[in-house]
């Protein structure tokens, strides 16, 4: 799908970490819809990525950012960019803001709102310095756009919208027999600290310990915890009862995910998250952790659980209801898949982005 001409004369230049899939996504709608883009980034650039690599002379990540502020200077002069877009404030979208050009979107989405502002005074001011000075800001969860008011923000220059899913997975999803003796628990969140993987494994054990039969866990990622949550899952001698995979690509990772039945994320902070989408999409269960992002798409006992944060008892109690119960967790599957074609299908809610920023340079 492409725009008409009067798209081709825009000139996009966006700011982002070349490595990030979200980034990715969000700069490819632009290029099919027919915009000139241009993409710079200070991490390497995979392949198959259309970017330009900025140079990183420091070690210090802060320093590297500073410096290179000339280079995306001469970047913008030489482009002549319409409109520039930091993705993620507190580095992109920082950057953008020291470059001084207007009209500037910053994009937020989850992080660099939630958890970034409160490691230091510096690192708020610095969130709070960036988004007073963009022209508009995209949030994709109440709660972000919450608290960028809370630091600052102009609610008024703030669009609300979730990045969304691709609409092919609502045809992905398989119906599993009701009469099967084999449920599948799936979490797809990276292992980072963030996300809390440890404790999906502890519930496990916990359910394990009290020989539910027929559970099967599978653990798909990749990040620092990795190590700590093998040796973890060996101490706690689950070996052969819980499965790590790493990330796989989109079509693997989804046909895993039809597979499954009930998905869990452990995760303490959170915008919306994708991940969470696709399993709803795809017809899995949600046991998610009871923080706000959470929150905009879960009603607790109705389309899926919530359970406190850091508590594998809760959740393994949780999951145990569920196998014993899977009237409820039909039930909640044409209501979640209702929810996805309604408010986070990823043409639509992108459609808006665009709008928002057409409207900002009209």
């Amino acid at each position: 799908m492409t725009g008409g001409p009067c798209l081709a004369r825009i000139r996009l230049l966006f700011l982002a970490d070349a490595g990030a899939v979200h980034a990715q996504r969000w700069i490819e709608y632009f290029r099919r819809r027919g915009y000139q883009t241009r993409w710079l980034s200070l991490e390497e650039i995979p392949p198959g990525v259309e970017a330009v690599k900025l140079p990183r002379k420091f070690s210090a990540r802060v320093a590297s950012l500073v410096f290179s502020i000339p280079r995306i200077k001469r970047e913008i002069e030489q482009f002549q960019p319409h409109l520039v877009n930091g993705l993620f404030i507190p580095n992109y979208g920082w950057i953008g803001a020291l470059s001084g050009f207007h009209p500037l979107v910053i994009s937020a989405w989850g992080s660099d709102v939630l958890i970034s502002p409160q490691k230091s005074r510096l690192h708020r001011r610095r969130v709070s310095w960036s988004i007073r000075r963009a022209d508009l800001l995209f949030s994709d969860a109440q709660i972000i756009t919450d608290r960028m008011i809370e630091l600052g923000a102009d609610g008024g220059k703030i669009i609300t919208v979730p990045l969304g899913i691709d609409p092919v997975l609502l045809e992905g999803r398989r119906d599993r027999p009701t009469s099967s003796k084999i449920c599948t628990i799936i979490s797809t969140r990276k292992f980072e600290p963030l996300y809390r993987n440890e404790i999906l494994i502890r519930a496990a054990g916990i359910l394990f310990k009290k020989k539910i039969p027929g559970l099967r866990f599978e653990l798909i990622g990749e990040g620092s915890a990795k190590k700590s949550l093998i040796e973890q899952i060996k101490w706690m001698d689950l070996t052969d009862k819980i499965t790590l995979r790493p990330f796989l690509p989109a079509d693997q990772m989804y046909d895993r995910l039809s597979r499954a039945d009930i998905y869990v994320s452990c995760s303490e902070s959170d915008g919306t998250s994708v991940s969470l989408l696709e399993a709803m999409a795809l017809g899995l269960y949600p046991i998610v952790s009871d923080i706000p992002a959470n929150r905009e798409w879960i009603e607790d006992g109705v389309n899926g659980r919530l359970f406190g944060v850091g508590d594998p008892d809760q959740l393994a109690e949780l999951i145990a209801e569920t196998v014993n119960s899977r009237e409820v967790w039909l039930a909640a599957r044409e209501r979640n898949r209702e929810i996805i074609r309604s408010r986070a299908l990823w043409p639509d809610n992108m459609a808006k982005v665009e709008q928002a920023m057409l409207k900002l340079l009209r």
